[in-house]
Order: structure tokens, then sequence, then C-alpha cells
């Protein structure tokens, strides 16, 4: 008889850092802990040639103290970073960009909107909600629907956020 995992989504690693080193970066709080096989969703792939992307998976995950020191990292290089959160993953990290003030925050099919947005908006942080509250099941974080979203979120000034412009060749 096979033996297996009783909870699968905690194997694995906590965070998994991939795209380009010294750009601005993604982190995504994720409570499914996708990427446990040490890789991004495949439909993230196009945004490494412009962005690290820094996946907690949160299910794999004691503390955020990894996540704290990745922070400090992009600060210190002078780097803004943008947080992707979906479902119960959003309260977390509405928690976690109140210390540590993002370039912008995306909150997918959160459930319910956590109530400290509005602090998180009055200090400077853009903030966007991608789906109802209320939604019954939140969209995977690899959802085209999310990409989209995520692309318009971390766009700089003066670059396409088409989904089919971004990653089409080298930077």
């Amino acid at each position: 008889m096979a033996e297996f995992e009783d909870y699968p989504r905690e194997v694995g690693p906590t965070v998994v850092a991939a795209g380009l080193a010294g750009a601005p970066a993604i982190m995504v709080f994720d409570p499914d802990g996708l990427a446990k096989h040490d890789d991004v969703p495949a439909s993230w792939h196009h945004l490494l040639w412009r962005h690290q992307v820094v996946w907690c998976r949160l299910p794999a995950m004691d503390s955020l103290t990894e996540v704290t020191q990745k922070v400090h990292e992009l600060a210190a290089a002078g780097l803004p970073f943008d947080v992707v959160a979906s479902g119960t993953g959003a309260a977390m990290a509405v928690e976690y960009c109140q210390a540590h003030p993002p370039r912008s925050l995306l909150l997918v099919d959160p459930g319910t909107v956590p109530d400290d947005l509005t602090r998180l908006r009055d200090g400077g942080v853009r903030v966007s909600v991608l789906g109802d509250e209320g939604e019954p099941a939140p969209r995977p974080l690899g959802h085209p629907d999310v990409v989209a979203a995520v692309i318009d979120l971390s766009g700089e000034p003066g670059e396409s956020t088409e989904f089919g412009d971004v990653g089409g060749g080298l930077p």
C-alpha cells in the first residue's frame, strides 16, 4: 500500500524566488501552496523577464521571517515591490503590508475585504481587488485573469501592460 503525505501543501519550500535579480519584485501570499516544486506557476514565467517573483507558500510557513528578510534586501537595494494575495491570504498580506508598505497591493477574491485597506491607501499604496466580496471559491493565482491583473498592478509608467506584449523578448 502506498503512503501519502497527510498535508501535501505543507511539503516543499516555504519561499520560491525566481526572476531577474535587481528588478522590482512581486511578493505573492499564496494560501494554496502552489510552487511546491520550487518553480512559480507556468502562467507567471513571462513575468520573470522583468521582475523578481517571491512566492510565499503559506501552508508551508511557520513564520514570515524569510519574507521579511527578502523585503529588507529589496529596501537596501532601493527596489520597489508589489504584493499579491489570494483568498484567505488577503488578511495576512494586508497586515504584512502595514508593517512593510509595498508600492501596490492586489487582493484576488479575498472573500471579505480587510478593513485596513483605507489606511494602506492613505499611506500611498495602490490597492486593487480582483473579484467580488463573497466569491464562493477564489481563482487560483495561476489563472490568466490574475496574471493580467498582476501585469496591470506592476506595470511601470510608459510600459505596455497588454498581456501579449510582456515577456515577448529580452527587455
